[in-house]
């Protein structure tokens, strides 16, 4: 409601997404739903989109934050991963090249690779 009113007071444009980020198992019934209650309200969004209506571009960012060096996929476990980030030390996958990061990130996009990740390069 915050948003839709911040948008009136401001002429801006109310947006809302949907996090469809599986959208094979989304139910389009829930959103119907949330569209209902919302028009019940007296809230009706200038714009609706879903997270899936940017995943080609998304994934364009994606390889070119892994081509920059700036990105990179790991399947080390998340406790793992926050004990080691705590303590500074990088993940062995950090060091894999362009070539092997955009290869597991594509099979990722392919359904394989299910256990991985990407993760931004950030100073450890």
């Amino acid at each position: 409601m915050m948003n839709y009113h911040y948008s009136k007071m401001h002429n801006g444009k109310m947006i809302l997404r949907f996090d469809d980020t599986n959208p094979m198992n989304e139910k389009i019934e829930f959103v119907d739903n949330i569209i209902h209650d919302l028009k019940t309200l007296g809230i009706t969004p200038d714009q609706v989109t879903f997270s899936s209506d940017h995943f080609e571009m998304l994934q364009n960012y994606m390889r070119q934050l892994i081509t920059e060096g700036n990105a990179y996929a790991d399947n080390t476990p998340a406790e793992e991963m926050k004990e080691k980030r705590d303590e500074g030390i990088e993940s062995v996958h950090r060091s894999n090249t362009t070539e092997k990061n955009l290869e597991l990130f594509e099979g990722m996009l392919a359904g394989n690779n299910k256990d991985y990740c990407i993760r931004a390069k950030l100073n450890m």
